[in-house]
């Protein structure tokens, strides 16, 4: 009997089956005619629906392509320079940042040294967010994002070497910044970020001549982010930041409090843990306590912390009653964070204690504690503010949190920046782990 026999017709009514006897077929059938009872036939059963295998399943707006179904895969990877254009959007480093992004977008597709990194970042953004799927032997979008990265740093390799003497080149620049982006994302340890930032974008930018060359809208708008995302890393890694706000005019044209990286960019250097320590160490230990060097140091400490309550209050309280901008309330978060960390660097050496340096009580780390939590949780929840820039704050909180239930909510944010995009969030969360065993 092949396939296609058509005798095996189902003949029973419906009583007769559910009680597994004999039905002479027709409706009524006579045992429910017999029986008196209603006689009904059997749900015939529906033919199985056969689906093809689909490769990717794209689910945002197909406006570009209106004829193409939503499942069938677009061509060259553009699916995923369009996650990159979503993702670039919802990175507010600053505010001029956002109003240049449409700039930004155009500046990038005019550039073909760009399209793989874009490719990767957006490749990363539709696998975290799970907006495209792998079957088979099919590459995930995480394999893709990889591939894509190696090919964009053959290109740029090649660039660079190809065009003899190191000269500005606006691709280039946007590149390295690029990819220190992806490696945010990435890569955990934010050793490879760094690369990129110390040995890419600075260099590239130590290139540019802003007097003789006018900068465009765009590229002001990147250098800006770049100053941001420099201040942060200098912070975190105890280092000096590469970029002069200064040579290029950044946020000359803003008010502080409307600018993330103000505190940060504008205290890194003075506050930096190994310029004080470097001085201190310079001191024999005998002649610490009376040496007029660390007097002038506590003196400082005093009056940067002083600065530091007094652009809070400014910032916060001439607001009142209406609601704080996302990046006044950035840097607000980042305020409290600077005060935790530079109160923190008076209390290594015994020297101090002599003295009359910046100092914050319990109640006063709770209170910063508490701040940095609760705002980094409405800027994650809330708004476009890149969730990257709440790492310093957070890993300051989390150095400071005494009991459990603050290190939780510690815990809890930095797993929130995690699920936004950037791996990197996983070196502070192992690292504050880290100090809280050792305490």
């Amino acid at each position: 009997v092949g396939p296609l026999d058509k005798r095996k017709i189902i003949t029973r009514c419906q009583p007769c089956a559910t009680r597994r006897v004999k039905c002479a077929g027709g409706h009524p059938c006579d045992r429910c005619l017999r029986l008196q009872k209603p006689c009904v036939p059997q749900p015939q059963p529906q033919p199985r629906l056969k689906h093809a295998q689909v490769r990717f399943v794209y689910t945002l707006s197909n406006a570009a392509y209106p004829n193409v179904p939503s499942q069938v895969p677009r061509p060259d990877g553009s699916i995923y320079l369009d996650h990159f254009a979503s993702f670039l959007q919802r990175c507010r480093f600053s505010d001029a940042f956002a109003a240049a992004n449409a700039d930004i977008i155009s500046v990038i597709g005019r550039y073909p040294l760009l399209r793989h990194i874009t490719m990767a970042i957006g490749a990363l953004e539709a696998g975290r967010k799970g907006a495209i799927r792998s079957f088979g032997a099919q590459e995930s979008p995480l394999q893709i994002a990889f591939r894509a990265c190696g090919r964009s740093i053959r290109s740029l390799r090649a660039t660079t070497v190809s065009t003899g003497d190191p000269v500005y080149r606006e691709d280039v620049l946007w590149c390295t910044f690029l990819h220190g982006l992806f490696e945010l994302m990435a890569e955990s340890s934010g050793d490879s970020f760094a690369t990129h930032v110390v040995f890419g974008t600075s260099r590239v930018l130590a290139l540019l001549e802003p007097t003789t060359s006018p900068l465009s809208l765009p590229t002001k708008s990147l250098i800006d982010a770049f100053g941001i995302l420099e201040s942060h890393r200098a912070i975190l890694y105890g280092d000096n930041a590469t970029l002069d706000p200064a040579r290029f005019d950044i946020h000359q044209s803003q008010p502080p409090c409307q600018t993330p990286s103000f505190l940060a960019a504008a205290n890194a250097r003075p506050l930096m843990l190994d310029r004080l320590f470097d001085e201190i160490e310079a001191i024999d230990p005998d002649r610490r306590s009376s040496d007029p060097r660390l007097d002038a140091r506590a003196r400082a400490g005093l009056a940067i912390r002083e600065a530091l309550l007094i652009w809070r209050d400014e910032a916060t309280s001439l607001r009142r009653p209406l609601p704080i901008e996302p990046s006044t309330q950035l840097a607000v978060v980042l305020n409290h964070a600077l005060e935790l960390y530079h109160c923190m660097n008076f209390t290594f050496y015994p020297c101090w204690s002599t003295r009359t340096v910046p100092r914050l009580t319990q109640s006063e780390v709770d209170a910063n504690v508490a701040a940095i939590l609760h705002l980094s949780g409405c800027l994650l929840a809330d708004t476009d503010i890149p969730a990257v820039l709440l790492l310093f704050p957070v890993r300051m909180a989390g150095a400071h949190a005494s009991g459990q239930h603050a290190r939780e909510r510690v815990v809890d944010t930095i797993r929130q920046i995690r699920q936004k995009g950037f791996v990197v969030a996983d070196r502070i969360e192992v690292d504050l782990h880290e100090v809280w065993a050792y305490e």
